[in-house]
């Protein structure tokens, strides 16, 4: 247990890593043009590769805040709310062939919401993310 922790508590430039290697892949996936054609088996697919990617990126934020001792998930969970939100806009206008999914949207948020709750439970079970 006490390797796990030295893991998760080891290092803000890993996570910070991390955050800009989810950020730039979550860019790319959303924002990059697309000229194919999804395959009809892999509709709804996409919305768990949303939930995933954006539940990564609000571990990754809150991780490096809490090293950083910033302990506000509200703030983390805002943040990533308005990530999500932005790259579907951004889908709308640019002219990349994607458009904006209310469904994609909501896949975002639940990411989300699974990973602020993982942080909440390490903030209240790691002494190390703990503001108290």
């Amino acid at each position: 247990m006490k390797n796990t922790i030295n893991l998760l508590t080891g290092s803000v430039k890993l996570y910070l890593g991390l955050l800009i290697i989810s950020t730039a892949g979550i860019l790319y996936a959303t924002l990059f043009p697309t000229n194919y054609e999804v395959p009809q088996s892999f509709y709804g697919l996409d919305k768990v590769v949303h939930f995933i990617m954006f539940g990564a990126w609000t571990f990754f934020f809150g991780i490096v805040r809490f090293l950083k001792n910033n302990y506000k998930l509200l703030s983390v969970f805002i943040v990533a709310v308005i990530f999500g939100i932005t790259i579907e806009i951004l889908q709308h206008w640019l002219p990349t062939g994607r458009s904006f999914e209310l469904y994609d949207l909501l896949a975002d948020f639940a990411g989300t919401a699974v990973a602020i709750l993982t942080l909440y439970i390490l903030s209240k079970t790691v002494p190390q993310f703990s503001s108290n």
